[in-house]
């Protein structure tokens, strides 16, 4: 069974970032570009970036702090090495007494501490004109090896907006549902890009018109399928590439262990939610649904009376 409700409101309470966080997060990060922009000589503007742009941020577990990433477009000067751009910002930021002991310097980033909930990275970003194609590139930062990198700007926000666009906005819940699996059965390893990579790549042009996208629970056992057959298909860990940047690899930050590893646990789960959808029991497929996703989703009904069972134990791993 779907319990298309079951999903909607487990999404809502458990999933996704709840209204509290996330305002504090947008707040936090409207300060900073305020701040930024006054403040800093070279500043452009900034862009909300990965899962906060792409709007598939979720709750971390238990009291663990959370990521949000924001492009800071700067402007280019030829007598900047790579480091200087992270060292500007830094030094920006440090000179403001809100800002001081919160700052810190990562490998392509600067990153604010706000301790105990989350970390904004900031990420200097600076475009470019190809002299011979006259079209814009774009590159970060890398500070320890002194060195820019190509990026793709706003190209992978874009090209993951067009996918959603075709399942009716459920590719970004699906996406939150299977980083909910991932964060809280623990017994896998994917980073978040590479995951959402592997979601993205199985939503077609052809299924715009199609009935595969057409409520949560059928949309993820749709992208669940797909990506299992592709896993099963490959015994080798095969290469996933960033979609709009040719040469850019996201299985970088796999090995073959994390990825049969990875492999063996979605052929199980992939399974789960099989299962789970095609019962016609209620109390069954609700039971199959929280083997998945805990004892907080959905309710079990009293098969006597048809009364509702309220959960009452933790999620089990």
């Amino acid at each position: 069974m779907k319990h298309i409700t079951y999903f909607q409101n487990f999404l809502s309470n458990e999933v996704d970032l709840n209204k509290t966080r996330l305002d504090r997060l947008n707040d936090s990060s409207s300060a900073v570009n305020t701040f930024l922009s006054s403040n800093l000589d070279s500043y452009e503007k900034t862009e909300r970036q990965g899962s906060y742009g792409l709007k598939t941020i979720i709750k971390p577990v238990g009291t663990r702090e959370y990521d949000a990433d924001m492009l800071l477009y700067m402007t280019c000067d030829e007598d900047k090495e790579s480091k200087d751009y992270i060292n500007d910002v830094y030094d920006c930021l440090r000179a403001n007494d809100n800002y001081k002991d919160k700052v810190h310097r990562r490998t392509r980033c600067i990153y604010i501490d706000y301790a105990g909930d989350f970390h904004l990275d900031l990420v200097p970003c600076l475009r470019q004109q190809d002299p011979l194609t006259q079209e814009e590139e774009y590159f970060i930062c890398n500070n320890k090896e002194n060195k820019f990198e190509e990026t793709d700007g706003t190209g992978y926000r874009d090209w993951f907006n067009e996918k959603t666009r075709i399942t009716h906005g459920n590719l970004k819940r699906v996406t939150r549902l299977l980083k909910f699996l991932r964060d809280h059965r623990g017994d896998f390893s994917v980073k978040s890009i590479l995951l959402t990579t592997l979601i993205g790549n199985n939503v077609y042009t052809s299924d715009k018109d199609s009935e595969n996208f057409k409520d949560i629970p059928t949309a993820l056992k749709t992208i669940s399928n797909r990506i299992n057959s592709f896993l099963q298909a490959n015994v080798l860990m095969p290469e996933i590439c960033n979609p709009v940047l040719e040469g850019e690899f996201f299985t970088r930050h796999w090995d073959q262990g994390k990825y049969s590893n990875f492999r063996g646990k979605f052929d199980l789960y992939n399974s789960k939610i099989n299962e789970a959808f095609d019962a016609t029991d209620h109390n069954t497929s609700v039971r199959k649904w929280r083997e998945l996703f805990g004892d907080n989703f959905g309710e079990l009904k009293d098969s006597n009376e048809n009364k509702i069972i309220t959960p009452g134990k933790p999620y089990a791993r």
